[in-house]
């Protein structure tokens, strides 16, 4: 009873934040169920990177933190890879091909919900393994890394969608900076020096900031596009177009 009472409590954050991102789009809502879907893969791809990151471990260790190598090689290059492309992957396979995902700011929106449930789960192991007290942590750091490291990536997903010629080259730029990002956020908390704090403060508060003027951004873009009297923002171009929208 004791475990369920605290993955309930872990839900909270996730949650919390899932509501804050869908009204961001309030204008023109995603399907509910769809965001529901994202955000339950999300929490599903944290499974298989907890497997990944534990053969990579057992093959090649990183977890022991004896040097700073050791610590670029698990933060940069084991656990900030694989856990942005497997959420990559959800926003990839479940949604990007689905005539919901109509317009850019669809790829932010669904990015961060698959962030989100990624964190989410994290977030129900951590509470079972420390108490609930790690919440309030977590509330304002891995969940918002988590966020908007996705959100990044949506974004660029979101460009990628609707521009065919450049989809390769938006996603691998989405996914990089997502990947250093996350790295570097798992880097500081993993080095645990005097200025940690300021700045994971200053990680997080950049990349909650950034996402926030991304999402703005894009939907000054529609309400430009709408006054134009254009019939949608962001139309899938026909399959052998030369459009040159970025």
């Amino acid at each position: 009873m004791l475990i369920i009472l605290y993955a309930l409590i872990a839900l909270g954050p996730g949650i919390f934040w899932l509501i804050f991102y869908r009204r961001k789009d309030k204008e023109e809502p995603e399907p509910l169920r769809l965001v529901f879907k994202i955000f339950v893969w999300g929490m599903l791809a944290t499974i298989p990177a907890a497997v990944f990151e534990f053969v990579v471990d057992y093959i090649m260790p990183y977890s022991y933190n004896e040097s700073i190598s050791q610590i670029i090689w698990g933060t940069f290059l084991v656990i900030a890879p694989i856990e942005e492309y497997l959420k990559y992957l959800v926003i990839k396979k479940k949604i990007y091909k689905r005539p919901e995902f109509d317009q850019r700011l669809d790829g932010v929106i669904y990015g961060t919900v698959a962030g989100l449930g990624f964190a989410s789960l994290e977030n129900v192991m951590a509470t079972i393994g420390n108490g609930p007290s790690i919440i309030l942590l977590r509330f304002f750091s891995a969940t918002l890394m988590h966020a908007f490291a996705s959100g990044i990536v949506g974004y660029y997903l979101g460009r990628a969608r609707f521009n065919p010629k450049k989809e390769k080259s938006f996603i691998r730029r989405g996914l990089l900076i997502a990947i250093i990002i996350h790295g570097a956020y798992n880097f500081v908390i993993t080095i645990g020096i005097n200025v940690t704090i300021p700045l994971l403060v200053i990680i997080v508060l950049g990349g909650f900031v950034t996402l926030n003027q991304l999402i703005k951004g894009l939907k000054r873009r529609r309400a430009r596009m709408l006054q134009e009297n254009k019939p949608r923002l962001d139309n899938p171009p026909p399959q052998k177009t030369t459009d040159k929208q970025v």
